[in-house]
């Protein structure tokens, strides 16, 4: 059965809806070619080609070599941007924990929406005394907190997030990735089954047949975020894969947007 949201996959850019993109980038990236650089510019043209109403950045720099660059970067662009671009902070877990509450406390001051991780990157364990900073400013905040996550990741699967779930319940955890493999659905689903504040990024290069509406079964809508890796990868097939997804348009409309606007307080 099409939907009217569906019919827009045929119609050109999604109009009238408000769609916030949960899962994004921002900036160069060293292992290969990133259209235009992945500046804000070309960030925003990619949103209006496919109807994004706002996306939330990480710049590559600040989950790589730089958070501070990368920080800079985000509110810059936001700055640029303002309502089209809204800026994740990011922490490094290496660094000793005065610098890393004084990064917390320099964004603070101008407002901080909400934390990514990418502990793969930083080569440290999502649990690990790094983070916890970042974790207690967001627990008394009740900011979300997006990390990047596989089926298996020794550094912050599934398991690993729940149980920061469960020590942090003030917080709000995004699982990124959460429909990138059965496995990976199983395990999120079943966490987000057991934790009220664990949410489902669904950002994926290429989502498996049936995947989106066995997450929507199995978690409900209403805890499932969309997110397409911009610039990373392009937006427009990630956001037709839940237009064209044989859910309902209440569902799509929360996953595409709604339940961004509750989480990140838009």
């Amino acid at each position: 059965m099409s939907s009217s949201l569906a019919d827009h996959c045929l119609a050109g850019a999604l109009t009238g809806e408000f769609v916030v993109d949960a899962h994004c980038h921002f900036g160069p990236w060293n292992a290969f070619h990133v259209r235009r650089g992945g500046w804000a510019r070309a960030m925003v043209d990619a949103m209006d080609l496919c109807g994004i109403s706002l996306s939330v950045i990480a710049p590559h720099a600040a989950i790589g070599p730089d958070e501070r660059l990368g920080n800079d970067q985000a509110y810059a662009a936001a700055a640029e941007f303002p309502n089209r671009l809204l800026p994740y902070v990011t922490i490094n877990p290496h660094r000793p924990c005065a610098a890393i509450e004084a990064e917390i406390a320099r964004w603070d001051r101008v407002g901080i929406r909400g934390f990514k991780i990418h502990p793969a990157l930083h080569e440290y364990p999502a649990c690990g005394e790094g983070y916890r900073p970042m974790f207690e400013f967001a627990d008394e905040r009740g900011l979300p907190i997006l990390s990047h996550s596989w089926a298996g990741d020794a550094l912050a699967g599934p398991p690993i997030l729940a149980d920061l779930a469960t020590r942090y319940p003030g917080a709000q955890f995004l699982i990124g990735h959460a429909a990138s493999s059965w496995a990976m659905i199983d395990a999120s689903c079943d966490e987000a089954a057991r934790h009220p504040n664990i949410f489902l990024d669904v950002t994926t290069s290429a989502l498996l047949y049936d995947a989106l509406e066995q997450v929507v079964a199995r978690a409900g809508a209403d805890r499932i975020l969309f997110g397409s890796d911009n610039p990373f990868l392009d937006p427009r097939p990630p956001l037709g894969r839940v237009l064209m997804a044989r859910i309902s348009d209440d569902d799509k409309r929360l996953i595409l947007g709604l339940n961004a606007r509750r989480i990140f307080k838009l």
